[in-house]
């Protein structure tokens, strides 16, 4: 598919920012912040559909706050996460647009040893997971042409709060940290996973995809690869999702296939440790 004028929902979060600048050439892209584009607000959302007349609507607006998700109950994540998704899902319908939304590999319970594909039942542990579920399926029931595309461990230039920013934060101020050794995935560069998002966007005709960097990594081994490329003296402490003992369960094992992107024509995506390299030789924004 073509598309000349692309609205983006969320547009301050780190991959939506990257969505923007990865758009490729005759694509106009026009972001909107949380203050300018409410998802749980139906008036917000055709106030800015009617402003901007887009032909495709990306949804980078997401509650992401995995352990707050627990403890605040279901509430604030299905708002966002689902309820959010299916004002944008109808009114985009009704506007005659596709919707392209992110979901999670939180959406597996990581039972599993071999890399997820889109055909494995979800089954997501906590709150945050299953809000996400519940968001891809909703906007893959609204229309035949949208997309729901799964993603995972993001990092890149655009945000200080993802995990190698956070490991050189506390390597800097504590010279140790306390890292799990049991949950395994794909950590993904938000530049990559954007760049692959328009290559699927241009080439399948909607549906649930996943997009993430090769390679699968525990988040120890992560924390100690971030810093021997940051050429940083730092202790790891491995310890196991139970002693760690964060409020919400994660899966111990979401590594992602991308095999049915590649059908579609996206590219394979570099290996997890060259995206860090780059990630680690650009300044922060």
């Amino acid at each position: 598919m073509n598309f000349e004028r692309v609205l983006i929902a969320g547009a301050n979060g780190q991959l939506a920012r990257q969505i923007i600048a990865q758009a490729p050439q005759g694509v106009e892209c026009v972001g909107l912040s949380h203050g300018e584009l409410d998802i749980c607000d139906a008036q917000s959302i055709a106030r800015a559909l009617e402003k901007v007349r887009p032909n495709l609507m990306v949804n980078g607006a997401a509650y992401n706050a995995v352990d707050k998700a627990e403890s605040e109950g279901i509430s604030a994540a299905l708002e966002i996460n689902a309820l959010g998704v299916a004002r944008l899902a109808s009114a985009c319908r009704e506007a005659k647009i596709p919707l392209a939304h992110f979901s999670t590999d939180y959406v597996f319970d990581g039972a599993q040893e071999s890399p997820y594909s889109e055909t494995d039942r979800p089954a997501p542990l906590g709150v945050y997971g299953a809000s996400k579920l519940a968001g891809e399926n909703i906007a893959l029931a609204a229309h035949e042409r949208n997309w729901a595309i799964r993603v995972c461990r993001l990092f890149g230039p655009d945000s200080q709060a993802n995990f190698p920013r956070l490991m050189l934060k506390l390597a800097r101020e504590r010279g140790r940290v306390r890292v799990v050794n049991d949950q395994i995935g794909n950590p993904s560069y938000t530049p990559d996973v954007a760049r692959a998002t328009w290559q699927l966007l241009r080439n399948s005709d909607g549906g649930l995809f996943q997009i993430c960097n090769a390679g699968d990594v525990s988040f120890a081994d992560y924390a100690r690869e971030i810093f021997q490329l940051a050429n940083m003296e730092c202790e790891v402490e491995s310890v196991s999702s139970q002693e760690y003992n964060a409020p919400a369960r994660r899966p111990k094992y979401a590594a992602m296939s991308n095999a049915k992107a590649h059908a579609c024509g996206v590219e394979p995506l570099r290996h997890w440790r060259e995206a860090v390299r780059e990630f680690l030789s650009e300044p922060a924004t």
